[in-house]
């Protein structure tokens, strides 16, 4: 009964990489199915191991210290629950971690699920792009949300290369995983989401550094990327739009002659979100300890706009940017809780990285990091945890990884 259940909650792994941005509710699909089974598991397994190395202890907290910062938020400021909603797949994905750890999982469907969930959203991209409408792909989600994930799916695709030694067809291994990525990146220039292009240093950053392949290779295979990302900027017209636009717009806001104008200000992407950070970065300076309210970010941004601090600008429920957006409705003591999410998983993944020379552990070590850098990246620009698409797959690529991480170095022990 153990191994049937093993290879159901393995298999259930890979659903989340493939139906989040090409099936509708995909996202909630998949992570109810993982949940499920996890659950299941656990109660075969019951009673469950709860002892628990020093990095997962770190891991649990960074996964329950802002959700429970933003619950007291709630609690004390008029039980407004639809605030604390998204927070709390923080704490309800915990399961499937530790099911993970009692069961001897294979990482295999996790693999092909990125792989064959990068190639069908890069599919689905084109189609949309050349049979539906060219300025609108975006699969089944936001525009965002569907730029940023399929964008990181190309990345962890091209990553699986740290498990080619262990592959039995390296050539069809290795072209498949180039395919993936490929299509991956063509899926984000589609949508022409430009919040995730700005994680591109993060990632090649990331590649030139950790990856497992001599430092010529390492500088070439950056140098291509470099020119293939060139090549696209210079040979596609609404990319290159896309880019010059910001510059465009950012030097326009800041000009005398329209700095603080309503009128152009509603028409600019990058003027909103500067003037939506400036009203929020006053709330802030106003309630610095534990800021305005979850609740109170739109009612107070309406005030600011009729005492004439900012501009009469479009109501936002939130300020386009995470840790933006906590300090001006939690002050320090949400920025805190952000700080200790990030800071608690990349230490956990990093520390999982380095003390361990196994392909496999290396490679979810890895999709770790880039998991969790890349999140921090795309919430610079966009209030991710106010869309369920990102804080679902996010919580649950997390705890998945770390939970198979942690049943391989069990396994190891």
């Amino acid at each position: 009964m153990h191994n049937i259940t093993s290879k159901i909650l393995s298999l259930s792994l890979g659903l989340m990489p493939i139906m989040v941005l090409t099936v509708k509710h995909g996202v909630n699909i998949s992570a109810a199915i993982i949940l499920l089974t996890s659950i299941i598991v656990l109660l075969i397994h019951f009673p469950v191991s709860m002892q628990l190395s020093n990095k997962e202890k770190v891991l649990i907290i960074a996964m329950l210290c802002l959700p429970l910062i933003i619950l007291s938020d709630v609690l004390l400021r008029g039980f407004r629950w639809r605030y604390f909603d998204y927070y709390a797949r923080f704490i309800v994905v915990l399961p499937i971690y530790f099911a993970l750890r009692q069961a001897k999982v294979t990482i295999k469907p996790f693999v092909m699920g990125i792989l064959m969930g990068a190639v069908a959203v890069g599919l689905l991209a084109v189609y949309q792009c050349y049979y539906i409408d060219a300025l609108n792909v975006h699969g089944f989600v936001i525009k965002i949300s569907f730029g940023n994930i399929s964008l990181l799916l190309g990345m962890m695709s091209l990553a699986s290369w740290f498990l080619i030694d262990s592959i039995y067809y390296k050539k069809i291994f290795f072209i498949s995983c180039l395919l993936a990525f490929f299509l991956g990146l063509t899926a984000s220039i589609l949508s022409g989401s430009r919040g995730g292009w700005v994680a591109l240093p993060f990632f090649i950053a990331l590649f030139f550094w950790y990856f497992p392949i001599q430092k010529l290779y390492k500088l070439i295979s950056v140098l291509l990327l470099v020119s293939i990302l060139a090549s696209t900027y210079y040979a596609n017209d609404n990319v290159k739009l896309r880019v010059d636009l910001v510059s465009k717009e950012f030097n326009h806001y800041f000009s005398t002659d329209n700095f603080g104008n309503s009128e152009e200000l509603q028409v600019s992407s990058v003027g909103l979100r500067l003037e939506v950070w400036r009203a929020a970065w006053l709330m802030f300076t106003k309630n610095p300890i534990v800021g305005v309210g979850s609740g109170e970010f739109n009612h107070t941004l309406q005030e600011k706009i009729a005492a004439g601090e900012v501009a009469d600008i479009f109501i936002f429920d939130h300020a386009h940017s995470v840790p933006i957006h906590l300090l001006a409705i939690t002050g320090v003591v949400g920025f805190i809780g952000y700080c200790v999410l990030y800071v608690g998983l990349l230490y956990y993944f990093y520390r999982s990285f380095i003390s361990s020379s196994n392909n496999e552990l290396q490679y979810l070590s890895f999709l770790g990091l880039m998991l969790v850098g890349a999140s921090l990246v795309f919430g610079l620009t966009n209030y991710s945890f106010g869309h369920q698409v990102n804080v679902v797959f996010f919580a649950v690529m997390v705890v998945s990884l770390a939970g198979m991480i942690s049943a391989l170095e069990k396994k190891q022990a």
